[in-house]
């Protein structure tokens, strides 16, 4: 398990990019079905995308409802930078969907500059919810091997890759979460296959900590079940959290589609 405890002063710099490996248009793949359509945030003028309050989709359960920035128009983009935590290597933070497609295996990378010189690299772990409607939030966290070499003053910059939204072979299936309850010092519940088609595992459990609107921590575990779950089956939980601070908390569960 990974978990952040104490916030760190950092600068941001968010430098997201359209890139190659980026496509968050549909391949009407002849294996891919539609996903049950969640809410969506109405195209605003110039094909700007109206932001939606968090966890807009349902999706996540828990007691958090922190408010966002909007991001930038018509892009995939970083709106929170959490601290990094130098001994696990995390780096947690929000974004924000623009596009007007959902957005789905939503992969970061991102660099970590000091002196305009870059002192690491990294990748991210999973995005929750494992889909992410227009208008709407997600949050993640980067995992630099070298963190606790990183100097405080680093900048990060930001870039973020995306498939659409289907039921493809081994895209990301979000489950919804029913009952996430806090007992003692775990965080125990489950959550249900309605994405309409079979999921597989492993399901992921991530939970996201907050003070207020700000991000404070991240932990994970996985469900007890790992089998494949077909729609309308529940997988249950229990991630403990060793301790540490949490006075709200977003958590979300997720696997793949078989």
């Amino acid at each position: 398990m990974k978990r952040l405890i104490a916030p760190i002063a950092l600068a941001i710099a968010l430098a997201l990019t359209g890139c190659a490996g980026t496509d968050t248009t549909p391949t009407g793949a002849a294996d891919s079905k539609p996903v049950e359509e969640a809410p969506q945030a109405p195209d605003l003028a110039g094909g700007q995308v109206e932001s939606l309050p968090f966890n807009a989709s349902g999706l996540l359960g828990g007691t958090a409802q922190p408010t966002f920035p909007d991001g930038e128009p018509g892009e995939v983009s970083v709106v929170q930078v959490g601290p990094l935590d130098k001994d696990s290597g995390t780096l947690i933070f929000a974004f924000r969907n623009n596009t007007s497609d959902g957005i789905s295996h939503v992969d970061w990378s991102s660099t970590a500059r000091s002196g305009g010189s870059i002192v690491a690299t990294g990748s991210s772990q999973g995005t929750t919810p494992s889909q992410v409607q227009p208008g709407e939030v997600g949050l993640a966290y980067i995992y630099f091997d070298n963190s606790a070499a990183v100097p405080d003053d680093s900048e990060y910059e930001f870039t973020a890759s995306t498939s659409p939204v289907d039921t493809s072979s081994y895209n990301t299936a979000p489950f919804k979460v029913t009952e996430a309850n806090l007992v003692g010092e775990a965080i125990v519940g489950s959550a249900i296959n309605e994405t309409g088609a079979e999921a597989t595992g492993p399901y992921s459990v991530s939970i996201y900590c907050f003070d207020g609107d700000n991000l404070l921590s991240q932990s994970g575990t996985y469900a007890e079940q790992d089998d494949d779950i077909a729609d309308g089956g529940t997988v249950t939980f229990s991630a403990n959290l060793y301790g540490d601070a949490c006075p709200t908390f977003a958590l979300g569960v997720g696997g793949y589609f078989s």
